[in-house]
Protein backbone atom coordinates (compact mmCIF):
# COMPACT_ATOMS: atom_id res chain seq x y z
CA UNK A 1 0.00 0.00 0.00
CA UNK A 2 2.84 2.40 0.82
CA UNK A 3 4.39 1.64 -2.57
CA UNK A 4 1.21 2.75 -4.35
CA UNK A 5 1.19 5.96 -2.31
CA UNK A 6 4.79 6.61 -3.35
CA UNK A 7 3.80 5.96 -6.97
CA UNK A 8 0.99 8.52 -6.64
CA UNK A 9 3.37 11.13 -5.20
CA UNK A 10 5.91 10.46 -7.95
CA UNK A 11 3.17 10.75 -10.58
CA UNK A 12 2.11 14.11 -9.11
CA UNK A 13 5.72 15.39 -9.17
CA UNK A 14 6.12 14.12 -12.73
CA UNK A 15 2.94 15.90 -13.86
CA UNK A 16 4.03 19.13 -12.14
CA UNK A 17 7.41 18.99 -13.92
CA UNK A 18 5.73 18.09 -17.23
CA UNK A 19 3.38 21.05 -16.85
CA UNK A 20 6.28 23.39 -16.15
CA UNK A 21 8.10 22.09 -19.22
CA UNK A 22 5.16 22.02 -21.65
CA UNK A 23 3.07 25.00 -20.60
CA UNK A 24 5.58 27.26 -18.91
CA UNK A 25 8.59 26.39 -21.12
CA UNK A 26 10.86 26.16 -18.04
CA UNK A 27 10.25 29.87 -17.34
CA UNK A 28 10.81 31.29 -13.89
CA UNK A 29 9.93 34.83 -14.98
CA UNK A 30 6.13 34.66 -15.27
CA UNK A 31 5.91 38.10 -16.92
CA UNK A 32 7.77 36.82 -19.98
CA UNK A 33 5.62 33.72 -20.25
CA UNK A 34 3.12 34.47 -23.00
CA UNK A 35 4.52 33.94 -26.47
CA UNK A 36 1.50 35.60 -28.02
CA UNK A 37 1.39 32.69 -30.44
CA UNK A 38 -1.97 31.09 -30.99
CA UNK A 39 -1.55 28.53 -33.76
CA UNK A 40 -2.97 25.08 -34.42
CA UNK A 41 -1.55 22.43 -36.73
CA UNK A 42 -4.03 19.65 -37.47
CA UNK A 43 -1.90 17.89 -40.08
CA UNK A 44 0.17 15.10 -38.45
CA UNK A 45 3.93 15.36 -38.92
CA UNK A 46 3.68 18.56 -40.95
CA UNK A 47 5.11 21.91 -40.03
CA UNK A 48 6.44 21.07 -36.57
CA UNK A 49 8.87 18.47 -37.87
CA UNK A 50 10.17 20.60 -40.74
CA UNK A 51 13.16 22.76 -39.86
CA UNK A 52 14.83 24.79 -42.61
CA UNK A 53 13.05 22.69 -45.21
CA UNK A 54 14.29 19.37 -43.78
CA UNK A 55 12.56 16.73 -41.67
CA UNK A 56 13.56 16.95 -38.02
CA UNK A 57 11.99 14.34 -35.76
CA UNK A 58 13.85 15.37 -32.59
CA UNK A 59 10.79 17.07 -31.07
CA UNK A 60 8.62 14.04 -31.87
CA UNK A 61 11.10 11.71 -30.15
CA UNK A 62 11.45 14.03 -27.14
CA UNK A 63 7.66 14.28 -26.76
CA UNK A 64 7.38 10.50 -26.98
CA UNK A 65 10.10 10.00 -24.35
CA UNK A 66 8.56 12.65 -22.06
CA UNK A 67 5.32 10.66 -21.84
CA UNK A 68 6.79 7.17 -21.29
CA UNK A 69 6.75 7.70 -17.49
CA UNK A 70 3.04 8.52 -17.69
CA UNK A 71 2.34 5.03 -19.07
CA UNK A 72 4.64 3.46 -16.49
CA UNK A 73 3.01 5.28 -13.56
CA UNK A 74 -0.53 4.45 -14.69
CA UNK A 75 0.48 0.82 -15.12
CA UNK A 76 2.00 0.75 -11.65
CA UNK A 77 -1.19 2.22 -10.18
CA UNK A 78 -3.63 0.11 -12.20
CA UNK A 79 -1.81 -2.93 -13.59
CA UNK A 80 -5.01 -4.87 -14.23
CA UNK A 81 -6.65 -2.19 -16.34
CA UNK A 82 -6.78 -2.92 -20.07
CA UNK A 83 -4.22 -1.07 -22.18
CA UNK A 84 -6.73 1.43 -23.55
CA UNK A 85 -7.78 2.48 -20.02
CA UNK A 86 -4.15 3.25 -19.21
CA UNK A 87 -3.47 5.09 -22.48
CA UNK A 88 -6.64 7.21 -22.52
CA UNK A 89 -5.72 9.41 -19.50
CA UNK A 90 -2.40 10.17 -21.18
CA UNK A 91 -4.17 11.10 -24.39
CA UNK A 92 -6.56 13.44 -22.56
CA UNK A 93 -3.72 14.98 -20.52
CA UNK A 94 -1.81 15.69 -23.71
CA UNK A 95 -4.95 17.09 -25.33
CA UNK A 96 -5.46 19.35 -22.29
CA UNK A 97 -1.89 20.66 -22.62
CA UNK A 98 -2.44 21.43 -26.30
CA UNK A 99 -5.75 23.20 -25.62
CA UNK A 100 -4.27 25.21 -22.73
CA UNK A 101 -1.32 26.26 -24.91
CA UNK A 102 -3.82 27.60 -27.44
CA UNK A 103 -6.12 29.30 -24.92
CA UNK A 104 -3.31 31.08 -23.09
CA UNK A 105 -1.14 31.65 -26.20
CA UNK A 106 1.71 29.70 -24.62
CA UNK A 107 2.88 27.98 -27.77
CA UNK A 108 1.73 26.14 -30.83
CA UNK A 109 -0.90 23.44 -30.52
CA UNK A 110 0.02 20.54 -32.74
CA UNK A 111 -1.66 17.22 -33.46
CA UNK A 112 1.82 15.73 -33.91
CA UNK A 113 2.50 16.47 -30.23
CA UNK A 114 -0.76 14.79 -29.28
CA UNK A 115 0.13 11.70 -31.32
CA UNK A 116 3.73 11.44 -30.12
CA UNK A 117 2.73 12.03 -26.49
CA UNK A 118 0.07 9.31 -26.72
CA UNK A 119 2.58 6.93 -28.34
CA UNK A 120 4.88 7.68 -25.41
CA UNK A 121 2.16 6.64 -22.96
CA UNK A 122 1.61 3.46 -24.98
CA UNK A 123 5.36 2.79 -24.97
CA UNK A 124 5.37 3.20 -21.17
CA UNK A 125 2.52 0.71 -20.83
CA UNK A 126 4.41 -1.71 -23.09
CA UNK A 127 7.63 -1.22 -21.14
CA UNK A 128 5.74 -1.96 -17.94
CA UNK A 129 4.37 -5.19 -19.45
CA UNK A 130 7.89 -6.32 -20.37
CA UNK A 131 9.33 -5.41 -16.99
CA UNK A 132 6.40 -7.02 -15.13
CA UNK A 133 7.08 -10.31 -16.95
CA UNK A 134 10.72 -10.14 -15.97
CA UNK A 135 10.42 -8.74 -12.42
CA UNK A 136 7.14 -10.47 -11.47
CA UNK A 137 6.05 -9.55 -7.91
CA UNK A 138 8.99 -7.15 -7.49
CA UNK A 139 7.76 -4.88 -10.30
CA UNK A 140 6.20 -2.20 -8.09
CA UNK A 141 9.07 -1.79 -5.60
CA UNK A 142 11.81 -1.97 -8.26
CA UNK A 143 10.10 0.51 -10.60
CA UNK A 144 9.23 2.81 -7.68
CA UNK A 145 12.89 2.83 -6.61
CA UNK A 146 14.00 3.56 -10.17
CA UNK A 147 11.31 6.25 -10.52
CA UNK A 148 12.35 7.85 -7.23
CA UNK A 149 15.99 8.07 -8.34
CA UNK A 150 15.02 9.40 -11.78
CA UNK A 151 12.60 11.93 -10.26
CA UNK A 152 15.22 13.26 -7.86
CA UNK A 153 17.76 13.54 -10.69
CA UNK A 154 15.25 15.16 -13.06
CA UNK A 155 14.05 17.66 -10.45
CA UNK A 156 17.65 18.48 -9.59
CA UNK A 157 18.41 19.03 -13.27
CA UNK A 158 15.33 21.23 -13.69
CA UNK A 159 16.38 23.17 -10.59
CA UNK A 160 19.81 23.79 -12.10
CA UNK A 161 18.17 24.92 -15.38
CA UNK A 162 15.90 27.28 -13.46
CA UNK A 163 18.87 28.70 -11.57
CA UNK A 164 20.95 29.20 -14.70
CA UNK A 165 18.07 30.83 -16.58
CA UNK A 166 17.37 33.48 -13.95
Amino acid sequence: MRSKRLTGVLLALYLAALTWIILFKLQTDWTALSTGVRAVNLIPFAGAVVTNGRANYQEVVLNLLAFVPFGLYLSLLAPRWPVWKRVLPGFFTSLAYEVLQYIFALGRSDVTDLLSNTLGVLAGVGLYALLARWLKEKTLPVLNAAALVCTVLALGFLGVLAGVNR
